[in-house]
């Protein structure tokens, strides 16, 4: 009976060190609509208004996430960036995902240049279904801060249409190949002198 209590309770304690360690103070969640770009625009900022009853911005955690959803094979490209204007608007953004309940998960690489932070993420053949765009960070600025970018998907070919491409090219490059070889076997009789 010990044994079951205390797995049950070590159990317990990886769920609440899980769910407190995901816990940001301010947390948006949207639903990406892509139009007919197949591209549209993410962002967030932030400032005392972020936070009920309004109070200290500095110092805070946010978790932004985008859901969507997409019907066929697609390819997506992705990217953040976030500009600290001195020490008033500036943001510390640790994670840029995208992850799906099949089990993708992929990370954004980062880059800093001076105080702007750039983050990308690129990802191909990826399979239908419901994804989450989450940026996590902590806002380091004493106004607040804000980030901006776009995400971009574009369906991947099915293995059909990829195959009739190659069948006519087979076709086209098989004719042009009999084509050559029945001009080889005719003589030009145009330049040969008679005697």
């Amino acid at each position: 009976m010990k044994k079951i209590f205390a797995g049950m309770f070590l159990a317990l304690s990886f769920l609440a060190a899980g769910a407190s360690a995901n816990a940001a103070d301010i947390n948006h969640t949207s639903t990406l609509v892509f139009n007919s770009g197949q591209t549209t625009k993410i962002g967030a900022d932030y400032s005392s208004s972020s936070l009920p009853g309004g109070g200290v911005i500095k110092g805070k955690t946010f978790s932004e996430t985008f859901n969507f959803v997409v019907s066929q094979n697609f390819d997506v490209s992705s990217a953040v960036i976030s500009i600290a204007l001195s020490n008033i608007s500036a943001l510390d953004i640790s994670k840029f995902a995208l992850t799906s309940a099949n089990g993708t998960n992929i990370l954004g690489t980062k880059t800093t240049v001076g105080s702007t932070q750039f983050f990308n993420l690129n990802a191909s053949s990826l399979a239908a279904g419901s994804y989450t765009l989450t940026v996590l960070g902590k806002i380091t600025g004493s106004t607040g801060g804000s980030f901006g970018g776009n995400i971009s998907i574009s369906a991947v070919p099915e293995a059909t249409t990829t195959a009739m491409m190659l069948a006519g090219l087979a076709i086209v490059g098989f004719g042009a190949y009999r084509r050559r070889r029945q001009d080889a076997g005719r003589v030009n009789l145009g330049n040969v002198a008679m005697a």
